[in-house]
C-alpha cells in the first residue's frame, strides 16, 4: 500500500527528507527493516510533492528547487480553451481566429471599463486608479508610441469585426442588421421621394383608382347587390352564373345565386352570410373600382373594420322592407343594428363619401313614401356621424330584380315617381372622387392577408399601399420583425406590375425574409423610415352607445388597420369639447355615451401604428369589447415604443 504524508514546511526553502527507492511511490515516513538505503528528498514549496535530492525542479509542477515561492501559492488555473483575456489579446495581436465582434467591442468600450470599475469595492477601485496613474515603464515618449500603436490596432480590429467577410452581401446584411435595431429611424422630414415615384401613374388617359367598401346590416342584400352589378358589367360569366344558380337551387337558396359570385367559401354558402371581405374589380366611365364586400353580421365586425380601413368611399346598403330598416337602426327598443354601427365605423376610419343604396324596393312595391321616410331618418343621423350632406347620395334599387343598378328602372311603379335625374347606382359610384394620395411620404403597406401563390413565392403579403411607392427591386422592412427583404414581384387582380403607388391594392412577393414573419396587422415600410411599434399611446376618441361607463383599467380590444390586440385603458386624461377641441375637464372619473375625450391605451403587445397627423391610414383606432364598439378615435401621441 502506497501512502503519502503532507509536509508543512516552516520556511520557503525546500525541506530535506528521505525517499525509499524500493517502493513504487517511494514515500515513507521512516526506515523499515530489510529495505534499501533511504535517499534524501525535498518537498516542493508549491505542491508539497517529495522529490529526490538530485532533482533541481519539482517532478509534479516543475517549480525550480531554489524558488522562493510563498507558502500559500497555488497551482495556476487554466481554461480548457482560450480564456476571454487570451481571446482579446489574440485579437489585438492580429490573431486570425474568429471572435464575436459585438461582444469584443463591448468589452473594449470605455463605458464597459467605467461600469466595471464602479462595481469594484472601494479599495479595489482606488488601487485600480492608482495603478492607472502610477508611472510604469511607459515613459511619456513610450506612452505616445503605445497609444498610436493601440489606436491603429483598435481601428484595424473594428474594421475586421464589422466588415469581416469577403462578399458585399455580408457587409450589406451587417449594415441592415445594425440599422434595423433603431426604432425611430430617420426623421420623416428628411425623406425625399425619387423622381420615378412622382411620375408613376400620372397619365391623363388612365382611370383613377377608387377603393369602395360595401357595408350594412345583415341580410340587407349587400352581396346580392354587388354580385348583380358584376354580372351586369360582364365581370361574372354566364357559365359561372348558371353554375351558381343551379347549386343555390339544389340547396334551397335560389335567391343567393348572385351573392355567391362574391361569397365563395363553403361556410359562407352554407350559412348564407358573408364572413370574410371579398374583393372584386370593375370599371365605370372614369374610375377603376376595387370592390370590398364586408360582412354585415355582428359577429364579424372585426373583419368589416379590416375591410373598411382600406376604403376611399362606401356604399351603405339599407333594407327598405318593413321592419328591416328599423332592425338595422336599432329602433323601438331593439339592440343597436349594424346599419348604425357600420356608418359610424366607416366615418371614423376616414371615409367621407357615402352612397346610400335603399335596397329591396320591390318588397314595398317601389313606394316613394317608404324611400322618403328612410331618407328623412338617415340624413340627421349621418350628419351626426360626420358626413356632409353634399357627400351623401341616396339611390333606390332592387338587387334581386336588377332595377336601377346599371340602367334606368323598367318597372312602371318605379318609373312613375323616380325620374332618374339622380341616375342609377352605377352613375352615383361614377361621381365619387378619389382622395389625395400620400405619394411624397415613405412607403407604408398595412398587411391585410398573407398570400400563397406560385408566382409570388412563399413570403408574400397583400394590402393597400397607404403612402409612397414601390417597384420590383425595392428594399422593404417587415414590421414588427424588422427583417429587410427585396421586392421580387408585384401583382394586382392577378396581373403582374412593375410598380405600385399609394392607393393601390397589391400583392407583394418578397425575397430574403422568412414567410413566418409576415402576419396580418404587420406593416411593410421603408427600411430607413420604419414604423414604430407602440406599446402605449394617447387617443382622442368619441364614445358610442355604452352599456356601462368606461373606467380607467377597462379591458378593450384595440383595432388598428388590420391589427387586433387586447389592451387596457390606462388613463382618462381629459374630456374634450367636440366643437372647440379644448379640454373641459381633467382626469374624469368615467366616460359615458357620446363623449369626446383624451385617453391612454396600452395594448398587450406592441402595435405598428403612427400618429394620425403623420400617417392617417395608420393612425385610426377602434375600441371594442364583448362584441360591441365602445369608441372610435385617432392616435394623437405615441407615449412609449417597444
Amino acid at each position: 500500500m502506497t501512502t503519502r504524508r503532507k509536509i508543512t514546511p516552516t520556511a520557503a526553502q525546500p525541506q530535506l527528507r528521505v525517499r525509499d527507492s524500493s517502493t513504487s511511490a517511494g514515500f515513507i515516513s521512516g526506515s523499515l527493516p530489510g529495505t534499501a538505503p533511504q535517499q534524501p528528498i525535498w518537498a516542493c514549496p508549491i505542491c508539497t510533492y517529495d522529490n529526490l535530492e538530485e532533482h533541481q525542479s519539482c517532478e509534479m509542477c516543475g517549480v525550480v528547487r531554489d524558488s522562493p515561492a510563498p507558502i500559500h501559492a497555488s497551482v495556476p488555473f487554466k481554461f480548457d480553451g482560450p480564456s476571454p483575456d487570451d481571446a482579446i489579446l489574440g485579437a489585438v495581436q492580429g490573431s486570425k481566429k474568429p471572435v464575436q465582434g459585438e461582444k469584443l467591442l463591448f468589452f473594449l468600450s470605455p463605458s464597459y471599463v467605467t461600469d466595471s470599475l464602479s462595481l469594484l469595492p472601494a479599495n479595489s477601485h482606488a488601487r485600480a486608479k492608482s495603478k492607472a496613474a502610477a508611472p510604469t515603464s511607459d515613459s511619456p515618449g513610450n506612452q505616445s508610441k503605445l497609444s498610436d500603436k493601440e489606436h491603429g490596432v483598435s481601428e484595424k480590429l473594428k474594421k475586421s469585426l464589422v466588415l469581416d467577410g469577403d462578399s458585399e452581401d455580408v457587409k450589406e446584411s451587417s449594415k441592415q442588421r445594425l440599422q434595423s435595431t433603431s426604432n425611430k429611424g430617420l426623421p420623416l422630414e428628411s425623406y425625399k421621394p425619387e423622381p420615378w415615384m412622382m411620375h408613376l401613374g400620372s397619365k391623363t388617359a388612365e382611370k383613377s383608382l377608387l377603393n369602395l367598401v360595401v357595408v350594412g346590416h345583415v341580410d340587407a342584400g349587400k352581396s346580392t347587390l354587388m354580385g348583380r352589378i358584376l354580372y351586369s358589367l360582364g365581370r361574372v360569366s354566364h357559365k359561372e352564373m348558371h353554375k351558381n344558380t343551379k347549386e343555390a337551387n339544389e340547396m334551397g337558396k335560389g335567391s343567393f345565386a348572385y351573392a355567391w359570385a362574391l361569397d365563395e367559401g363553403v361556410e359562407e354558402r352554407a350559412r348564407g352570410v358573408t364572413i370574410t371581405v371579398a374583393v372584386a374589380h370593375f370599371e365605370t366611365a372614369k374610375l377603376r373600382v376595387v370592390l370590398l364586400d364586408a360582412p354585415g353580421h355582428k359577429d364579424f365586425v372585426p373583419n368589416m373594420i379590416s375591410g373598411a380601413s382600406q376604403a376611399d368611399a362606401a356604399v351603405l346598403v339599407v333594407d327598405a322592407a318593413e321592419g328591416g330598416f328599423e332592425a338595422g337602426m336599432g329602433a323601438e327598443g331593439r339592440e343597436s343594428g349594424q346599419t348604425r354601427e357600420h356608418a359610424q365605423l366607416v366615418r371614423s376610419l376616414g371615409v367621407s363619401q357615402l352612397v346610400v343604396a335603399v335596397n329591396k324596393m320591390d318588397e314595398v312595391q317601389y313606394s316613394q313614401e317608404r324611400f322618403e321616410e328612410i331618407k328623412r331618418i338617415l340624413t340627421p343621423f349621418l350628419r351626426h356621424c360626420g358626413f356632409r350632406d353634399s357627400s351623401v347620395s341616396y339611390v333606390p334599387v332592387s338587387a334581386i330584380a336588377g332595377e336601377n343598378l346599371v340602367s334606368t328602372p323598367s318597372d312602371e311603379l318605379f318609373r312613375a315617381w323616380y325620374t332618374g335625374k339622380d341616375g342609377t347606382l352605377l352613375d352615383a359610384l361614377n361621381r365619387l372622387e378619389p382622395p389625395e394620395r400620400d405619394i411624397a411620404k415613405p412607403f407604408r403597406l398595412a398587411v391585410a392577408e398573407v398570400v400563397r401563390s406560385r408566382s409570388l413565392g412563399s413570403a408574400a403579403a397583400g394590402g393597400k399601399v397607404e403612402s409612397g411607392a414601390i417597384k420590383i427591386g425595392s428594399k422593404v422592412m417587415v414590421m414588427p420583425s424588422r427583417e429587410v427583404g427585396v421586392v421580387k414581384s408585384l401583382e394586382q387582380d392577378g396581373k403582374a406590375l412593375q410598380a405600385a403607388r399609394a392607393g393601390d391594392g397589391v400583392d407583394i412577393g418578397l425575397q430574403g425574409v422568412d414567410a413566418g414573419v409576415i402576419v396580418p396587422g404587420g406593416v411593410l415600410c421603408h427600411p430607413d423610415y420604419p414604423v414604430p411599434i407602440a406599446t402605449r399611446f394617447e387617443l382622442r376618441i368619441l364614445t358610442l352607445k355604452l352599456a356601462f361607463p368606461m373606467l380607467p383599467g377597462a379591458q378593450v380590444v384595440v383595432h388598428a388597420h388590420h391589427a387586433k390586440e387586447p389592451g387596457t385603458v390606462t388613463n382618462l386624461t381629459a374630456l374634450i369639447d367636440a366643437k372647440t377641441g379644448q379640454a373641459v375637464k381633467r382626469s374624469p372619473r368615467c366616460l359615458t355615451s357620446n363623449q369626446s375625450a383624451l385617453v391612454e391605451v396600452a395594448p398587450e403587445r406592441g402595435l405598428c401604428v403612427q400618429e394620425y397627423i403623420k400617417f392617417r391610414g395608420l393612425g385610426r383606432v377602434v375600441l371594442r369589447s364583448e362584441g360591441r364598439t365602445l369608441a372610435v378615435g385617432i392616435i394623437t401621441r405615441i407615449i412609449s415604443y417597444q
